[in-house]
């Protein structure tokens, strides 16, 4: 759930938003201002930001041909969830220096936005996906209901109280779609199946209507209830997600928008090498002219990684101060393990790759661990602590490695072959079974 839409995040901010009722005149007063830190305000209804240039602090918009409807006020990093309506005055402050301190809303709009600011709503928590799943339905249900009473006990104009139940309910049920999985990894239950009571209730509340994504909380909930339908017989692939998303949502709008979060995400990941079909279902589904810029250009920096191509190359200190180049790990297949040590789940591969490495020592693999610490004693302490076997290596954080592997999160598996060529720029992880075959089969050539 994007939770970040109802509170304030990251920079220190104070603000000040007032709107003239007779033009849709929008003047800002930013105090305490941060460094290269933009305002911007979009509106929900269909994506329209507008970026406003401040001079000392100040600045103005004017904006017209607009209904009432949820926005985004932004600056540097946080952000603020509003309702626009340009017959109505507002004028917000904040003071991010204490991002609890409160905010204080007056203006015509004020009641509305006071409500959406200030209202401590009922929310459905991780503890809740780990209940029994009659128990975690009811407590979904309950959580909604709290809500309308809220709304109810607000009792603001009717036009905005049945949106707002619109926005409620997607907020109110946003871990509903997450359920089976949570409940399997935080129950160690990985066969549990939810019943066909659970796919009703989900079903219910699955509404494939572009015109919801105006609404704060939709977007979320649709691409992950979405992706729960198209997984439910427990095939996770990329053929389940396209057959499933052609049979069943014809709205061209949200077919584009879950395309776009599911295979630009992926594939930013995983890379395209491969992946013909999610490139061509991609074009065929998205045709928004910026999304198409940007996965364009995504899938040219991936055709650098494809097999075959030579590795970009790292020069980095061992354990010992000893600098090591991949030019002098020529003559063996190399499997490069790219980690840190505050990195959680970097710390839980290390033991698999330990088996792994005990089970090849004799074998031609190199097991090179490449680490993004900033912090060199803070490695040298874990690798010396926990006697690390392999090629250790301090790469750093900013080394042109990470950029030129795309590499946006760890840990991170590469297979090289023996001359320094990619195999995979994006290999399986030592815990999945599909590693040690992957070695057997080279070794065996």
């Amino acid at each position: 759930m994007n939770r970040k839409l109802t509170k304030w995040m990251g920079a220190a901010l104070a603000v000040s938003l007032a709107c003239s009722a007779q033009a849709a005149h929008y003047t800002f007063k930013v105090t305490n201002p941060v460094a290269k830190a933009k305002l911007t305000l979009t509106w929900n209804a269909d994506g329209t930001t507008k970026t406003i240039e401040l001079t000392d602090g100040e600045g103005s918009i004017d904006m017209n041909g607009f209904v009432p409807q949820y926005g985004v006020l932004t600056y540097g990093h946080a952000e603020r969830i509003l309702y626009l309506d340009p017959a109505q005055d507002l004028n917000i402050a904040f003071d991010g220096k204490n991002l609890y301190a409160g905010v204080t809303i007056e203006g015509s709009g004020a009641v509305i936005n006071k409500y959406l600011n200030e209202t401590s709503f009922a929310t459905l928590g991780t503890r809740d996906t780990m209940m029994p799943e009659d128990t975690f339905l009811h407590r979904a249900d309950s959580v909604y209901q709290a809500n309308l009473n809220l709304l109810q006990q607000a009792n603001l104009p009717a036009a905005f109280t049945e949106g707002e139940k619109i926005r409620l309910k997607y907020e109110s049920y946003a871990l509903v779609p997450m359920y089976p999985n949570n409940y399997r990894y935080f129950q160690k239950q990985p066969d549990f199946t939810p019943s066909d009571r659970y796919y009703q209730s989900l079903a219910a509340l699955t509404t494939i209507d572009g015109s919801l994504m105006a609404y704060p909380g939709y977007t979320d909930f649709i691409t992950n209830a979405i992706m729960v339908n198209a997984f439910r017989n427990g095939e996770e692939s990329n053929k389940a997600f396209m057959d499933y998303l052609t049979a069943n949502v014809q709205d061209a709008k949200i077919r584009e928008y879950v395309t776009n979060d599911y295979i630009y995400g992926l594939l930013s990941v995983d890379g395209t090498d491969g992946a013909e079909d999610l490139v061509a279902f991609y074009r065929q589904n998205v045709k928004d002219a910026e999304l198409l810029k940007k996965f364009d250009k995504l899938c040219n920096d991936w055709k650098a990684l494809w097999a075959g191509n030579p590795s970009p190359t790292f020069s980095c200190p061992d354990i010992d101060g000893k600098t090591v180049s991949l030019a002098d790990l020529k003559g063996k297949y190399v499997y490069i393990d790219v980690w840190a040590t505050w990195c959680g789940p970097c710390r839980a591969e290390i033991p698999h790759l330990t088996k792994l490495e005990e089970a090849y020592k004799d074998k031609d693999i190199h097991f090179v661990s490449l680490s993004c610490d900033a912090d060199k004693a803070a490695w040298e302490k874990m690798v010396k602590a926990q006697n690390m076997q392999g090629i250790q290596l301090l790469m750093g954080s900013k080394d042109a490695f990470l950029d030129q592997y795309l590499i946006t999160g760890i840990p991170r598996f590469i297979l090289l072959d023996r001359d320094g060529n990619i195999i995979k720029a994006n290999a399986p992880r030592p815990s999945n079974p599909e590693t040690a075959k992957l070695f057997d089969e080279l070794l065996a050539r």
